[in-house]
């Protein structure tokens, strides 16, 4: 077994890549190779390139950073369910809570030696996730966090306060045409998302509902106009504290495989993906049932199952 590990200085501290160097040559008769790429999203072609080295080897890419690093290296796949991934988190990850607790995934003896859990994740048109397709508010974050990131000098949480306050008071209600589990609708919304497992708050799901290997994704419509009443349902959601209705409420939620989403005038909308922002006319999401390869660590309940 040959373990890649792919670094992108963008998720991880300065010293990442040196000290993940030591820690490997320590353990014994391992055959490990480590990248270090210089850009975000230089792990996408990097992954494509692996493949092809490694073609017929037994091989294993550990995307170290977070949810969009291990995006964009699965988005470089030819073919996802051959090979196998393991998720080294340098921040948190909302996905792994599914599959055990994050202090297990951070522990790279038990990570090299766990064992392989198929997982779902999530097709579009236009690239893979694997957790979560979001449009309205969402992508109105990512993107004026991007503009603003040099504030990060000042700590990163003020960055991500400024883009969030900022989406909430100016994030459009758009008029969707939406078709979903093959049920065609019009319908308003400050926010829609599809989501293995849902964020951001710890409480935002119970976690007796978080399963990513039933094919199945929890999809989510919020329609709310003005700052107040988004700020609410911000804290509400939080909290888990939402009065979801099954269909044509201010608030619906329900477990999908599939849907399509596009504006009502077909103008181009924003669409999230794992914190990869696309601008595209329709998009076409599916939930892969055990489509991907995930390395479970060794020792937890989830590998011991």
């Amino acid at each position: 077994m040959v373990h890649v590990f792919i670094i992108n200085p963008k998720y991880t501290e300065k010293n990442f890549a040196t000290k993940l160097r030591d820690r490997l040559s320590k353990i014994p008769e391992l055959t490990y190779y480590v990248f270090t790429t210089g850009a975000a999203g230089d792990e996408t072609e990097l992954a494509r390139t692996i493949e092809e080295i490694f073609e017929g080897e037994q091989y294993r890419i550990y995307c170290c950073g977070g949810i969009q690093c291990v995006r964009n290296i699965i988005n470089g796949l030819r073919d996802i369910s051959k090979v196998e991934i393991a998720v080294f988190p340098t921040m948190r990850i909302k996905y792994l809570d599914a599959l055990g607790p994050q202090s297990a995934f951070e522990n790279l003896e038990d990570l090299i030696n766990g064992s392989i859990k198929r997982v779902d994740y999530i097709k579009t048109n236009h690239g893979v996730a694997l957790n979560v397709v979001s449009f309205g508010i969402d992508p109105y974050i990512y993107r004026v966090h991007n503009n603003i990131s040099e504030l990060r000098i000042f700590g990163k949480r003020l960055p991500w306060g400024i883009a969030v306050v900022y989406a909430l008071l100016v994030a459009p209600n758009y008029i969707y045409n939406l078709e979903v589990e093959g049920k065609s609708k019009v319908q308003k919304a400050s926010h829609i998302s599809v989501s293995n497992v849902l964020g951001p708050g710890k409480d935002y799901l119970d976690k007796s509902e978080y399963d990513v290997t039933d094919g199945m994704a929890s999809y989510m419509l919020a329609y709310r106009f003005g700052f107040i009443s988004r700020i609410l349902f911000a804290v509400r959601i939080t909290k888990n504290k939402i009065k979801y209705t099954g269909e044509g409420g201010h608030d619906e939620k329900a477990q999908i495989t599939k849907a399509k989403i596009r504006h009502m005038n077909g103008v181009p909308i924003w669409g999230n993906m794992d914190g990869e922002q696309v601008l595209a006319t329709e998009w076409k999401i599916e939930v892969v049932k055990q489509g991907l390869k995930l390395v479970i660590p060794a020792g937890t309940m989830d590998e011991r199952a």
